[in-house]
């Protein structure tokens, strides 16, 4: 930053200051519009206070804009983002400008200043500090706040991630305590069911029985009740015979056949009707006698449903966990890419950082450097080698060049770089392995991050170890960082996670 630095106190709320000098009256008009064209292309400042004042030699006027970037640590960074804006045109330009004015009646073109507000434009005479004092402006120093944000989001995903560990250490005891209930009622299934199967199947046997002993005694009475009828049919017509031969001995005999049949019916159907009743009564006895199997296939029904309801509750309380987990896994990415943000806005990080962002799918130019200094030497190898990465940095973001194969990992389907792709082997030929292997890296990266868009995806990376960063170790290095850049941090110490819970994403 050219115009602040660490430890430096800033006017807070943050502020920012563009200004330019005029010599006549008719260049007043452009320097309020050239100063308002400025503020523009500084959208975070919510509002702009428009100053003016007079100065030497005459006839020459200052014109200050001061741009309000409020309290937050955006706010923060906008206004220091002026300093790399304004690079070689700052605060400190601004007043060997003026100097130089106060020596020659004839000053340069008009051009434009602009500075991150600091303590001593708060302190100066000027208008500007004028008005930044009737403001009730104070100065502070910008890691203050930046210490303080990175603090409360620890302590928000320490509090997330206890609160994540309880509900899965809750939803296991419960998911424990349900399996040992459905071992014990499948246990007591297994032993009563077989017993009662037993028992059903004798007494259908049993029932069985009798009911066919009860049929064939019927179907013999009616056996003989049919003989009778026969019996007495016939004699009917012998007698009608006899009768008309005017025979009187013979009418008489035929009669008492007719009696005797008559009475042997009588006593075949009392017989049937005795049987039949007989039947009835041991069926009857038979359906008391089965009031304890229709208990047993009470208990039966009984033990099902408590299986099933135990079988749905088990099921609602793994749905319960995943829903959880779901939104679990969702806030910690949130949160991450809040991290990422926030490391990409307030930790610019050199390419030996230990700790920093990677951009996910982006070429590593280095090799090709290297093989296009082998393959052309002194003929523009450093030109060639930029078009060669911008070239392929396109081809690995075409959605339509799909060079993966799958695999089996584990029992599972993994898409991997097929090494025999054409576009990759010719690469191999023309360039080496080592360029062929940045692009599959690459390869690797943007398909396990944006598999569908194909985009560059930042990530907080472990440079040392080569992963993925923890979210802890992104903001232990963080405050690590501020630790340095200020000592006076040093008494701020990070507490990271229980050691027996994951702190990774």
């Amino acid at each position: 930053m050219a115009d602040t630095r660490v430890g430096e106190l800033l006017v807070w709320p943050w502020a920012g200051i563009l200004a330019t000098t005029t010599t006549t009256h008719s260049e007043d008009d452009t320097a309020v519009s050239l100063l308002d064209s400025h503020a523009l292309q500084h959208p975070a400042a919510v509002a702009t206070t428009p100053l003016v004042e007079d100065a030497l030699p005459p006839y020459t006027h200052h014109h200050f804009l001061v741009l309000h970037f409020g309290k937050s640590l955006s706010g923060l960074r906008a206004a220091e983002s002026l300093a790399s804006r304004f690079a070689g045109a700052g605060r400190t330009e601004w007043h060997q400008q003026q100097q130089r004015h106060g020596e020659s009646a004839c000053p340069g073109a008009m051009a434009v200043y602009g500075w991150t507000a600091v303590e001593e434009d708060l302190r100066g005479e000027d208008a500007v500090g004028k008005f930044l004092s009737a403001t009730a402006a104070t100065a502070r120093r910008a890691e203050d706040p930046v210490a303080a944000e990175e603090e409360r989001a620890v302590r928000l995903l320490e509090a997330r991630l206890e609160e994540a560990a309880a509900a899965v250490l809750a939803a296991e005891e419960e998911t424990t305590l349900l399996l040992h209930e459905l071992s014990e009622l499948r246990t007591i299934a297994d032993e009563i069911v077989p017993e009662m199967n037993r028992e059903v199947g004798e007494e259908n046997r049993m029932l069985k029985a009798v009911l066919e002993a009860a049929t064939k005694e019927i179907e013999s009475k009616m056996e003989k009740i049919a003989q009778l009828e026969n019996l007495e049919t016939g004699a009917l017509d012998i007698n009608t015979l006899e009768l008309a031969g005017g025979g009187c001995k013979q009418g008489d005999h035929a009669l008492m056949l007719q009696e005797k049949h008559k009475l042997e019916q009588r006593e075949a159907l009392i017989e049937a009707l005795v049987s039949l009743t007989r039947w009835l009564n041991r069926k009857l006895e038979a359906g008391e006698s089965l009031t304890d199997t229709v208990a047993d296939h009470q208990r039966i029904f009984t033990a099902t449903l408590l299986l099933d309801a135990e079988q749905e509750r088990l099921k609602a309380s793994w749905l319960e966990l995943y829903k959880r987990e779901h939104m679990n896994t969702n806030e910690l990415q949130e949160n991450r890419q809040e991290l990422i943000q926030g490391f990409m806005e307030n930790m610019p990080i050199s390419g030996r950082a230990v700790v920093g962002i990677k951009r996910m799918g982006q070429l590593d130019e280095r090799p090709f450097q290297v093989a296009c200094k082998r393959k052309y030497r002194d003929d523009d190898a450093e030109g060639k080698a930029a078009s060669l990465v911008s070239s392929w940095q396109e081809e690995i973001q075409k959605t339509s060049w799909h060079p993966f194969t799958t695999i089996q990992v584990d029992r599972e389907d993994k898409e991997v770089v097929d090494d025999n792709d054409p576009k990759l082997r010719q690469l191999r030929l023309e360039c080496g392995d080592s360029v062929c292997y940045a692009v599959k890296v690459a390869l690797s990266e943007i398909n396990e991050y944006s598999p569908h868009g194909r985009h560059v995806m930042n990530e907080i990376w472990n440079f040392q170890e080569g992963r993925k960063a923890t979210m802890t170790e992104a903001i232990a290095y963080i405050l690590e960082q501020l630790r340095v850049a200020d000592p006076g941090l040093g008494g701020c110490e990070f507490k990271g996670p229980a050691k027996n819970r994951s702190t990774s994403i």
